[in-house]
């Protein structure tokens, strides 16, 4: 039986974008960085990024995930870091892979452990744009799909 790897950025830009909506936190959540961001941003923006992992079993992977939060300015970085903080809550949530806060349409994760040890930051990142950058990075055990 052929397992694929789960898509963990496809899933967790699905899932921040509805737990941020449901608590009313105004952010655009993206895999991407835009090639060109526009100054000031009209809205905080998170970006997330699969950095992968081996595979663990046949059916699970040792997954890292990456986020970056852009807000505000390199003289006021509160945004950012509040709502790096906020993020930081919800990837690093122990409860993550049973689901009770998936809103819907957002599927079940195929998160299977999120692994404590890999869950770091949020810390400030040098940026030569007048915006705010706080980094973490969170990591999985996630369940592959046949």
């Amino acid at each position: 039986m052929r397992v694929t790897p789960p898509d963990l950025e496809l899933w967790l830009t699905g899932y921040v974008r509805a737990i941020a909506a449901a608590e009313g936190v105004n952010v655009s959540v993206s895999n991407k960085e835009p090639p060109t961001l526009s100054l000031p941003l009209t809205r905080p923006l998170i970006v997330i990024r699969d950095d992968s992992g081996p595979r663990l079993s046949h059916v699970t992977f040792d997954r890292s995930i990456g986020a970056s939060v852009l807000a505000g300015s390199r003289m006021n970085d509160k945004p950012a870091n509040d709502i790096a903080r906020w993020l930081a809550a919800v990837l690093f949530d122990l409860d993550l892979p049973l689901g009770p806060d998936v809103p819907a349409p957002i599927s079940m994760p195929p998160i299977a452990a999120v692994d404590p040890s890999g869950c770091n930051g949020p810390y400030a990142v040098l940026e030569q744009l007048d915006v705010a950058r706080r980094y973490l990075t969170a990591q999985y055990v996630a369940a592959g799909s046949w």
